[in-house]
């Protein structure tokens, strides 16, 4: 009986050494076993679905918890019940999203708690430990201890995927946090980046995207989505064009959020109780990171 090598060589006796190590050569980038993400026009991810989020915020009181609550809020509606969100506090101290978006029930538990428990990929271990908005999302709360050993926002995100739930997760500012960073260094992940319709703000956020372009590289930046909020009525008309024409070629979109006496007024946010104009931008955001 002949081997494959022996038929391999018999092919071309002279050749047999080069043609055995090709076989054993990895394959090209592009090969269906590369797990690399597609890209499509301008270098840009083309997903199928709806992405894993990451929210940064440009700088301080950027509108990062609002727009991670509305972007869950949006992916709920929009999958009419078939995805399934959970916006999780990912800031180091723990921010006020759970006390933002929790307008059914709060969270009876935390982020570390829920980490700790013996089964934190299932969908009843999450709903456990956390809150809910009247869209059906979930918020994860957390506290300002540390999260436990070996655990981070990327195994949080594969706990979550492992449930069949969408994490949607508040960072705050700055883009430089080290808790942010391993969500970051993962292209599955889409990445919103908030800044306030102010020419001060606007005025800091290039700075945070040469950072974000040196440490991560050129796709991550290109593959942000900026959502400037308005906070001040009109304030955004003024600063829009602005940032479209300086900044719009270095990022995927540009998405201004209107400003919204609901949201303004700084309580629970309930998905129905903003104006028709403010969810139709959360849900052109959420289209924007397809």
């Amino acid at each position: 009986m002949v081997d494959i090598d022996d038929r391999l060589r018999a092919a071309d006796p002279a050749d047999g050494n080069s043609r055995e190590s090709e076989l054993n050569r990895p394959g090209p980038a592009g090969s269906p076993t590369d797990g690399v993400p597609l890209r499509g026009g301008r270098g840009r991810l083309v997903r199928a679905a709806v992405p894993a989020a990451l929210v940064l915020g440009g700088s301080g009181a950027s509108g990062a918890s609002t727009t991670a609550l509305g972007l869950a809020a949006a992916a709920a509606v929009d999958s009419e019940g078939d995805v399934w969100p959970v916006v999780v506090d990912a800031t180091l101290g723990g921010g006020d999203v759970a006390l933002r978006g929790c307008d059914t029930a709060a969270p009876v538990s935390s982020l570390q708690k829920w980490l700790g428990t013996a089964d934190p990929g299932s969908a009843s271990s999450v709903g456990a430990c956390s809150g809910q908005t009247s869209t059906g999302v979930r918020v994860l709360a957390r506290t300002p201890d540390p999260l436990p050993r070996r655990e981070s926002l990327i195994s949080v995100a594969r706990h979550l995927e492992t449930a069949g739930l969408l994490g949607v997760f508040d960072a705050g500012a700055p883009v430089t946090s080290r808790l942010a960073a391993p969500l970051l260094s993962d292209p599955r992940v889409g990445l919103v980046i908030t800044v306030a319709a102010r020419p001060d703000a606007i005025n800091r956020l290039q700075p945070a995207l040469a950072w974000l372009d040196e440490n991560f590289s050129e796709f991550v930046v290109g593959d942000a989505v900026i959502v400037l909020t308005e906070q001040v009525p009109g304030a955004a008309a003024t600063v829009i064009d602005h940032v479209r024409t300086h900044l719009g070629s270095w990022v995927r979109a540009v998405v201004p959020i209107p400003f919204d006496l609901h949201l303004a007024t700084g309580g629970p946010i309930s998905w129905h109780r903003l104006t028709a104009e403010t969810r139709d931008a959360y849900l052109t955001l959420l289209g924007a990171l397809r």
